[in-house]
């Protein structure tokens, strides 16, 4: 019998071909390194291939460490992979840093900014993570930055593009797109205070979640400020700003533009609100009012809020309260500025009613000094439902009414200096005309007070151009008497009396 001699042949893989990488984190003895450095040192976390940064597993830098990108860059992530900064990251190229997937179909987890102090993200576009970008025990700067894409595919409750836990960032500047939640927010029992600041913040919850672009909790030792955004919805679901701490929310809203989306102001609880100067709109896409639409939305014991100079129209509800929630709208007994009422709340309307104002609540609500699309007194109780319309709602006490006016640019040239003139007719009923001079481009105040000293109405309150200007002044909430008018800019100030005679 012949003897087979039989071949057993094992191919094996060059190793050359086997992607597998160790995690990395940096040295830890202050170094200051740029993206090369890491290519150097990293054995391989972090490589160049393609004019690309490529980070294929888990990098940290120690936090003693700073890790400097001042060029433009592409930084792509594998998938699954933590970025985690505990040291110092400052990003800040000429044109942009893109953080990104190798491949968007398969997203690497997140960059972690994780008690790291004095970190700056700047111009940068990050995109494709599955968790977003998480803040964590610090407050970075995120300036002029796109945050877009992120978070597809996670379902946690809220999962946002920016996910801040005990921190004070400032996000300024930025767009935040197209996320799949929400675009900036904190847990409900996590202390922030975040200023976020000139964004535009357009078309997240892409997952048309019961979730708001912008939803925080419990505040920080400081004051959240939400100022100067554009906030602007597309799918159905989705909130403007909502809060409901576990705790106390201590907040500026302010000069914001919120439209259209589900509702426009959402507050929740224990809150400390001043919310003075937006323009809430068009809060109406989802179209069901027992679900939403509300431009300003209360509920809750806990509120304290000073509403003031909004321009509140044509959502489905204009402002509702529940569950004794007592804002105040407009209270002229007190003299402090965000009192003074002056929000325009009209034509809100459901199923055919004008719904500007209403008050499910037992409490009496203050809502003097403001607009509400007619000076007839008969036309804007029709559209305040309170105690008249039910003995289980309170009183809203909204008279005084205010008419807003416009400041007119009179074609006449530039003057020399600034001037404020008589006004004309005065004594007057109960409109007069109010001309002045601004001979450099300055912020503009003109007021008007009362023989007292207190404040009865402000009539400008905006930056203008070198001209002539007129104003009119309309007191027909006002009582016959004396009073003043003053123009206050940049290192000129000037006043003069008026008699109003009914």
């Amino acid at each position: 019998m012949k003897k087979v001699l039989v071949l057993l042949v094992f191919t094996l893989p060059l190793l050359s071909c086997i992607n597998i990488f160790a995690d990395y984190t940096t040295p830890g003895t202050s170094v200051s390194w740029n993206l090369n450095d890491l290519v150097t040192n990293s054995g391989g976390t972090v490589t160049f291939s393609g004019g690309n940064y490529l980070i294929n597993s888990n990098l940290t830098v120690a936090s003693s460490d700073t890790i400097k990108i001042l060029t433009n860059a592409t930084v792509k992530l594998a998938l699954n992979v933590v970025f985690k900064i505990r040291g110092v990251i400052i990003a800040s190229p000429p044109d942009s840093i893109k953080i990104t997937s190798i491949d968007t179909a398969q997203k690497f987890s997140e960059m972690r900014i994780d008690t790291s102090s004095s970190s700056i993200l700047q111009k940068v576009i990050y995109e494709y993570s599955f968790n977003g970008l998480r803040i964590s025990d610090c407050s970075p700067l995120i300036n002029l930055c796109i945050i877009r894409n992120n978070c597809f595919g996670n379902s946690a409750t809220t999962a946002p593009a920016i996910n801040l836990f005990r921190s004070d960032a400032v996000i300024s500047n930025s767009l935040l797109f197209h996320n799949y939640k929400v675009a900036i927010g904190g847990g409900a029992n996590i202390p922030n205070a975040p200023q976020i600041l000139n964004n535009l913040i357009i078309e997240n919850n892409y997952a048309n979640a019961n979730a708001s672009q912008i939803n925080l909790g419990q505040s920080g030792p400081g004051t959240t400020v939400i100022r100067g955004n554009t906030i602007r919805g597309l799918y159905i679901n989705s909130g403007g700003i909502a809060v409901l701490p576990v705790g106390t929310f201590n907040v500026i809203i302010e000069n914001n533009n919120i439209r259209k989306n589900r509702y426009g102001i959402a507050l929740n609880g224990s809150v400390n609100a001043i919310i003075r100067g937006n323009i809430i709109d068009s809060n109406n896409i989802q179209g069901s009012p027992n679900l939403g639409g509300s431009g300003l939305n209360f509920v809750g014991s806990g509120i304290t809020a000073k509403v003031s100079k909004n321009i509140i129209r044509w959502n489905l509800w204009g402002v509702t309260l529940q569950s004794n929630a007592a804002p105040v709208f407009g209270d002229l007994s007190i003299s402090d500025t965000n009192f003074v009422g002056m929000n325009q709340i009209h034509s809100n309307s459901n199923s055919g009613i004008f719904y500007d104002f209403y008050n499910n609540t037992p409490n009496p609500i203050k809502a003097e000094n403001n607009f509400w699309g007619t000076m007839n007194q008969d036309s804007v109780e029709a559209h305040i439902f309170h105690q008249p319309d039910s003995s289980a709602f309170g009183m809203v006490d909204y008279l005084p009414l205010w008419a807003p006016v416009g400041v007119t640019a009179l074609n006449t040239g530039i003057p020399e200096e600034f001037m404020l003139y008589d006004a004309y007719p005065n004594p007057f009923n109960p409109v007069t005309t109010i001309k002045f001079d601004i001979s450099s481009n300055s912020d503009v105040k003109i007021f008007v007070y009362d023989i007292t000293g207190r404040q009865t109405a402000i009539l400008i309150d905006q930056n203008l151009n070198p001209g002539k200007y007129s104003v009119n002044f309309n007191a027909s909430n006002l009582a016959s008497g004396i009073y003043f008018y003053k123009l206050q800019t940049e290192g000129f100030i000037s006043a003069k009396k008026l008699v109003l005679i009914k």
